[in-house]
Protein backbone atom coordinates (compact mmCIF):
# COMPACT_ATOMS: atom_id res chain seq x y z
CA UNK A 1 0.00 0.00 0.00
CA UNK A 2 1.46 3.64 -1.09
CA UNK A 3 0.19 4.98 2.32
CA UNK A 4 3.74 5.54 3.89
CA UNK A 5 5.16 7.31 7.17
CA UNK A 6 7.44 9.15 5.18
CA UNK A 7 6.75 10.38 1.32
CA UNK A 8 7.05 13.46 -0.13
CA UNK A 9 3.78 13.63 -1.03
CA UNK A 10 1.08 14.34 1.84
CA UNK A 11 -2.35 14.65 1.65
CA UNK A 12 -4.39 17.43 4.29
CA UNK A 13 -7.39 15.13 5.01
CA UNK A 14 -10.49 14.55 6.99
CA UNK A 15 -13.03 11.94 6.88
CA UNK A 16 -16.22 12.57 5.37
CA UNK A 17 -14.96 15.71 3.40
CA UNK A 18 -14.10 16.35 -0.25
CA UNK A 19 -10.97 15.18 0.51
CA UNK A 20 -11.82 12.05 -0.02
CA UNK A 21 -11.96 12.66 -4.05
CA UNK A 22 -7.97 13.62 -3.48
CA UNK A 23 -7.21 9.70 -0.96
CA UNK A 24 -9.04 8.02 -3.73
CA UNK A 25 -6.71 9.62 -6.60
CA UNK A 26 -3.95 8.74 -4.93
CA UNK A 27 -4.55 5.06 -4.44
CA UNK A 28 -5.03 5.48 -8.48
CA UNK A 29 -1.58 7.07 -8.86
CA UNK A 30 0.16 3.82 -7.07
CA UNK A 31 2.82 6.75 -5.57
CA UNK A 32 3.92 6.81 -1.40
CA UNK A 33 1.64 9.36 -0.09
CA UNK A 34 1.04 10.28 3.81
CA UNK A 35 -1.64 11.80 5.62
CA UNK A 36 -1.68 14.94 7.88
CA UNK A 37 -5.10 14.22 9.68
CA UNK A 38 -7.00 18.27 10.08
CA UNK A 39 -9.42 17.93 13.09
CA UNK A 40 -12.32 19.51 11.86
CA UNK A 41 -14.33 18.80 15.35
CA UNK A 42 -11.64 21.10 17.41
CA UNK A 43 -10.97 23.66 14.92
CA UNK A 44 -7.64 22.11 13.16
CA UNK A 45 -8.85 23.88 9.79
CA UNK A 46 -8.75 27.14 11.08
CA UNK A 47 -5.59 27.40 13.52
CA UNK A 48 -2.84 29.68 11.70
CA UNK A 49 -0.59 26.95 11.03
CA UNK A 50 -3.32 25.13 8.42
CA UNK A 51 -4.51 28.45 7.06
CA UNK A 52 -0.68 29.19 5.83
CA UNK A 53 -1.29 26.07 3.85
CA UNK A 54 -4.65 26.85 2.84
CA UNK A 55 -5.96 30.33 3.72
CA UNK A 56 -9.78 29.11 2.99
CA UNK A 57 -9.21 26.70 5.91
CA UNK A 58 -10.66 23.28 3.40
CA UNK A 59 -9.42 20.07 2.84
CA UNK A 60 -8.01 18.87 0.55
CA UNK A 61 -4.60 20.53 0.28
CA UNK A 62 -1.36 18.77 -1.04
CA UNK A 63 2.41 19.10 -0.22
CA UNK A 64 3.98 17.49 -3.14
CA UNK A 65 7.70 17.56 -2.63
CA UNK A 66 7.25 21.02 -1.05
CA UNK A 67 5.00 22.38 -3.41
CA UNK A 68 2.12 23.34 -1.59
CA UNK A 69 -1.60 23.23 -4.16
CA UNK A 70 -5.09 23.61 -2.74
CA UNK A 71 -8.50 23.00 -4.61
CA UNK A 72 -9.39 19.82 -6.03
CA UNK A 73 -9.22 20.85 -9.72
CA UNK A 74 -5.51 22.37 -9.29
CA UNK A 75 -4.25 19.24 -7.30
CA UNK A 76 -5.86 16.48 -9.61
CA UNK A 77 -4.42 18.53 -12.74
CA UNK A 78 -0.72 18.42 -11.02
CA UNK A 79 -1.05 15.35 -9.73
CA UNK A 80 -2.07 13.24 -12.50
CA UNK A 81 0.23 15.57 -14.66
CA UNK A 82 3.15 14.67 -12.63
CA UNK A 83 2.81 11.39 -11.84
CA UNK A 84 0.41 9.44 -14.61
CA UNK A 85 1.30 11.12 -18.00
CA UNK A 86 -1.00 9.36 -20.43
CA UNK A 87 -2.64 7.12 -18.49
CA UNK A 88 -4.92 9.19 -15.38
CA UNK A 89 -4.09 12.43 -17.53
CA UNK A 90 -4.45 12.84 -21.14
CA UNK A 91 -1.14 14.38 -22.62
CA UNK A 92 -1.41 17.91 -24.19
CA UNK A 93 -1.47 17.35 -28.17
CA UNK A 94 -3.83 13.92 -27.07
CA UNK A 95 -7.40 14.89 -28.81
CA UNK A 96 -8.75 13.60 -25.36
CA UNK A 97 -7.45 16.46 -23.32
CA UNK A 98 -10.28 18.83 -24.19
CA UNK A 99 -12.70 16.79 -22.92
CA UNK A 100 -10.73 15.58 -19.84
CA UNK A 101 -10.20 19.15 -18.53
CA UNK A 102 -13.60 20.01 -19.37
CA UNK A 103 -15.03 17.54 -17.04
CA UNK A 104 -12.59 18.40 -14.33
CA UNK A 105 -13.69 21.66 -14.45
CA UNK A 106 -17.22 21.03 -14.75
CA UNK A 107 -16.94 18.80 -11.42
CA UNK A 108 -16.17 21.42 -9.43
CA UNK A 109 -17.31 24.67 -10.93
CA UNK A 110 -21.43 23.10 -12.18
CA UNK A 111 -21.41 19.96 -10.28
CA UNK A 112 -20.91 21.26 -6.82
CA UNK A 113 -23.13 24.45 -7.09
CA UNK A 114 -25.68 22.47 -9.04
CA UNK A 115 -26.08 20.18 -5.58
CA UNK A 116 -26.25 23.02 -3.74
CA UNK A 117 -28.73 24.84 -5.91
CA UNK A 118 -31.10 21.53 -5.47
CA UNK A 119 -29.43 21.25 -1.42
CA UNK A 120 -30.98 24.73 -0.38
CA UNK A 121 -33.91 25.07 -2.88
CA UNK A 122 -32.41 28.18 -4.71
CA UNK A 123 -34.54 29.72 -7.31
CA UNK A 124 -32.07 31.17 -9.76
CA UNK A 125 -32.95 31.62 -13.46
CA UNK A 126 -30.48 29.52 -15.06
CA UNK A 127 -28.93 32.20 -17.58
CA UNK A 128 -27.75 34.24 -14.51
CA UNK A 129 -25.37 31.62 -12.97
CA UNK A 130 -22.62 29.96 -15.03
CA UNK A 131 -24.06 26.58 -13.92
CA UNK A 132 -27.38 26.88 -15.54
CA UNK A 133 -29.42 24.45 -13.51
CA UNK A 134 -29.41 21.20 -11.69
CA UNK A 135 -31.53 19.71 -14.50
CA UNK A 136 -29.13 21.18 -16.79
CA UNK A 137 -25.59 19.28 -15.20
CA UNK A 138 -27.74 16.34 -14.67
CA UNK A 139 -28.64 15.82 -18.06
CA UNK A 140 -25.40 16.94 -19.33
CA UNK A 141 -24.13 14.88 -17.23
CA UNK A 142 -26.34 11.40 -18.36
CA UNK A 143 -25.20 12.59 -21.65
CA UNK A 144 -21.44 11.85 -20.99
CA UNK A 145 -21.57 8.88 -18.92
CA UNK A 146 -23.65 7.46 -21.43
CA UNK A 147 -22.12 8.09 -25.03
CA UNK A 148 -21.47 4.30 -25.58
CA UNK A 149 -17.60 4.67 -23.82
CA UNK A 150 -16.43 3.01 -21.00
CA UNK A 151 -15.33 6.13 -19.42
CA UNK A 152 -15.93 10.08 -19.86
CA UNK A 153 -13.10 10.60 -22.44
CA UNK A 154 -13.31 7.41 -23.83
CA UNK A 155 -11.58 3.79 -23.01
CA UNK A 156 -9.25 4.89 -20.34
CA UNK A 157 -10.49 5.76 -17.18
CA UNK A 158 -8.79 9.29 -15.84
CA UNK A 159 -8.24 11.96 -12.67
CA UNK A 160 -11.83 13.09 -14.21
CA UNK A 161 -13.68 9.70 -13.99
CA UNK A 162 -12.35 10.06 -9.99
CA UNK A 163 -13.42 13.45 -9.53
CA UNK A 164 -17.24 13.21 -11.82
CA UNK A 165 -17.54 9.49 -9.95
CA UNK A 166 -17.02 11.17 -6.20
CA UNK A 167 -19.56 13.61 -6.78
CA UNK A 168 -21.82 11.60 -8.53
CA UNK A 169 -21.91 8.94 -5.28
CA UNK A 170 -22.55 12.00 -2.89
CA UNK A 171 -25.22 12.67 -5.12
CA UNK A 172 -26.82 9.12 -4.81
CA UNK A 173 -25.79 9.27 -0.85
CA UNK A 174 -28.06 12.21 -0.62
CA UNK A 175 -30.72 11.36 -2.78
CA UNK A 176 -29.77 13.73 -5.40
CA UNK A 177 -30.06 11.05 -7.92
CA UNK A 178 -32.07 7.85 -8.12
CA UNK A 179 -30.57 4.18 -6.81
CA UNK A 180 -30.60 3.08 -10.84
CA UNK A 181 -30.24 4.41 -13.85
CA UNK A 182 -27.32 5.56 -15.84
CA UNK A 183 -25.74 7.24 -13.04
CA UNK A 184 -25.90 4.18 -10.88
CA UNK A 185 -24.49 1.87 -13.40
CA UNK A 186 -21.48 4.55 -13.70
CA UNK A 187 -21.29 5.09 -9.94
CA UNK A 188 -21.26 1.35 -9.53
CA UNK A 189 -18.54 0.05 -12.66
CA UNK A 190 -16.19 3.07 -10.46
CA UNK A 191 -17.41 0.93 -6.96
CA UNK A 192 -15.01 -1.97 -8.41
CA UNK A 193 -11.79 -0.22 -8.76
CA UNK A 194 -9.52 -1.82 -6.48
CA UNK A 195 -7.96 1.74 -6.17
CA UNK A 196 -11.21 3.03 -4.64
CA UNK A 197 -11.66 -0.04 -2.40
CA UNK A 198 -8.48 0.95 -0.85
CA UNK A 199 -9.53 4.54 -0.07
CA UNK A 200 -12.56 3.42 1.19
CA UNK A 201 -10.94 1.06 3.44
CA UNK A 202 -8.83 4.09 4.84
CA UNK A 203 -11.83 6.27 4.99
CA UNK A 204 -13.82 3.73 7.12
CA UNK A 205 -10.80 3.25 9.27
CA UNK A 206 -10.73 6.98 9.82
CA UNK A 207 -14.12 7.54 10.49
CA UNK A 208 -13.67 4.66 13.09
CA UNK A 209 -10.95 6.74 15.01
CA UNK A 210 -12.52 9.81 15.17
CA UNK A 211 -15.93 7.69 16.58
CA UNK A 212 -13.41 7.00 19.12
Amino acid sequence: MPLVDKADITLYYAPRTRAFRTLWLLEELGRDYRIEHVDYARGGHKRADYLKINPMGKVPAVVDQGLTIVETGAIFVHLADKYSPGELAPLTGDPKRPDYLRWLFFAAGVMEPAFCEKFFKWEIPSHRVAWGSFADMERTTIEGIAAGRPWLTGDRFTAADVFVASNLHFGMLTDLFPKDGPIAAYVGKCAERPALKRALKIEEENIAKMQT
